[in-house]
């Protein structure tokens, strides 16, 4: 018989993924993820494969959990203006909590190209493609309820709203200044608020 597992196997790529969020993946040692995790490196590789399979693990988790998390709320059948205004204003809040923030870890494994070029070439397009949808279905719902333009063309208002994002992202991961990312935030809604339909 095989020795029962001490350890769930979820609750370990979770582990992993703060980990490998914090510190990114090459700079991440074999002991790290066993110390992080607590599970010897014999099982951890019964179990993954390698370290690229752990981490491959760790970011199925980050698109699942963490994503949708920060993103869901554009992906709901009400999301709205209003929907993408919080989105953006919780971004903001991000570098001004202890111990600032590792960014986003796709936007990281993208920089990085990680674990590989190719496999970091298809979780970033898988994330680019997800946030574009989100942001534009929101900006879709906005025009359906008259508060949004009509004439306005959505995706690639979504597309662009995407590569704020994605530069937030970066320059909270580089810890440039607060001041910098509210003044793109602040500019992004602006940017929105000037596509909405005039008060009657």
């Amino acid at each position: 018989m095989g020795r029962k597992k001490t350890y769930d196997r979820e609750e370990v790529a979770d582990q992993a993924m703060h980990l490998f969020w914090s510190n990114g993946y090459h700079s991440t040692t074999a002991r790290q993820l066993a110390d992080a995790t607590g599970v010897n490196l014999y099982s951890l590789y019964a179990e993954f494969g390698s370290k690229e399979g752990l981490y491959q693990a760790a970011v199925e988790r980050y698109e699942r959990d963490m994503v949708t998390q920060y993103i869901g709320a554009l992906e709901e059948p009400g999301a709205s203006l209003s929907t993408l205004r919080n989105v953006l204003l919780q971004f903001a809040e991000f570098p001004k909590a202890d111990g600032g923030a590792p960014g986003c870890l796709l936007c990281n494994a993208a920089i990085e190209q990680a674990p590989t070029p190719n496999l970091s070439q298809a979780s970033t397009a898988r994330y680019v493609s997800r946030l574009t949808r989100a942001l534009t279905h929101a900006l879709e719902n906005a025009r359906s309820d008259g508060s949004l333009q009509s004439d306005i063309e959505t995706e690639p208002i979504g597309q662009y709203l995407c590569a704020v994002l994605l530069g937030l992202f970066v320059m909270i991961r580089a810890k440039v200044s607060v001041e910098i990312i509210d003044g793109t935030v602040e500019q992004a809604i602006a940017q929105l608020d000037a596509l909405r339909t005039a008060a009657p």
